[in-house]
């Protein structure tokens, strides 16, 4: 189980590390907040309780694809004492569990209030990047995303793929889409604004393609403040909060969508960052396409997934 996970739901560090949650540590007399929703949620949390300036308390909870059927009591507990909760949009019955954000939603009091913030993904840096699932297959190795050149090469039986940037064309064409999906993704769901934000951040707006920047995660921190017509001042909390893992951003990429090299927080790169280390784009090429080999499922998942943003690149199957 621990392995399907990902992560030892029992392990003492992992609850003491969301130990108000848990009921391990005492909760604050003071109204209370969650933020439901993905790896971004938690990032959100922590700008949101910076600026309620001791009028609010923000309870780190463990992100929606970690919650167990064991943790619905400890989440409806809390849930009952939230006097606004934050949430992605997450469909009812999520895993088999009721995690949906119309569920959360219903077991708030009823003087509470709820502000819907979209998922966050972003493309436009990384147009071949991906995020691929299939059922009972967890990340592939070294870096947890995929290529869509190297998912096409596994799909044509190659041993080794070519890395070359893609085209001017095929970059603002993944741009395109990537925002076209957000605006989508936001109307659907009435959530607060990202798209804007992520345009407006330019070569600096995401590290990976769904961990945002610090510059974009305290936009939206301020769009949800609006929403629920709350006065605060979100800052910057002094560290990079979703900067663990950095994909390669090339050069050609930011002159495609009219930024200069300079523009970008650390100059362009060709490697990834993974925990502050340099790991080549070839190495972990290789190893996804080994890896590719022992789940050829995914690679019929990734295809099925994003035929359309792989014809906007020019990849061809």
């Amino acid at each position: 189980m621990a392995e399907e996970l990902g992560f030892e739901p029992h392990d003492p560090g992992r609850r003491a590390h969301y130990g108000e949650f848990y009921g391990l540590t005492e909760l604050p007399d003071a109204p209370l907040f969650m933020v439901h929703g993905n790896c971004q949620a938690e990032s959100l949390r922590v700008l949101l309780h910076g600026a309620g300036e001791g009028r609010w308390h923000g309870v780190r909870i463990p992100p929606v694809h970690e919650l167990l059927a064991e943790d619905l009591p400890h989440l409806t507990r809390l849930l009952n004492r939230c006097s606004f909760v934050a949430t992605q949009p997450i469909t009812s019955g999520y895993r088999g569990l009721p995690l949906g954000s119309e569920e959360i939603l219903a077991l708030t009091p009823s003087d509470s209030r709820a502000v819907k913030y979209p998922v966050m993904r972003w493309t436009a840096l990384m147009p071949t990047l991906a995020i691929v699932r299939a059922e009972g297959v967890t990340d592939p190795p070294v870096a947890p995303y995929h290529d869509l050149r190297v998912l096409v090469a596994a799909a044509q039986g190659k041993r080794t793929v070519n890395l070359e940037p893609v085209s001017a064309e095929a970059v603002r064409a993944s741009r395109d889409e990537s925002l076209h999906q957000l605006r989508t993704r936001q109307e659907a769901h009435g959530t607060v604004d990202a798209a804007s934000l992520f345009e407006s951040a330019g070569p600096n707006a995401a590290h990976v393609i769904n961990h945002p920047s610090n510059e974009v995660l305290m936009g939206v921190a301020r769009e949800i403040l609006s929403e629920l017509g709350e006065p605060g001042e979100v800052k910057d909390p002094g560290r990079v909060l979703l900067g663990g893992i950095r994909a390669p951003i090339y050069e050609s990429t930011l002159e495609a969508l009219g930024y200069r090299a300079d523009d970008l927080a650390g100059g362009p790169r060709n490697h990834w960052i993974i925990g502050g280390e340099k790991v080549s784009e070839e190495d972990i090429a290789a190893e996804h396409l080994r890896w590719y080999a022992q789940f050829p499922q995914v690679v019929a998942a990734g295809l099925k997934r994003h035929e359309r943003l792989i014809s906007a690149i020019g990849l061809t199957v």
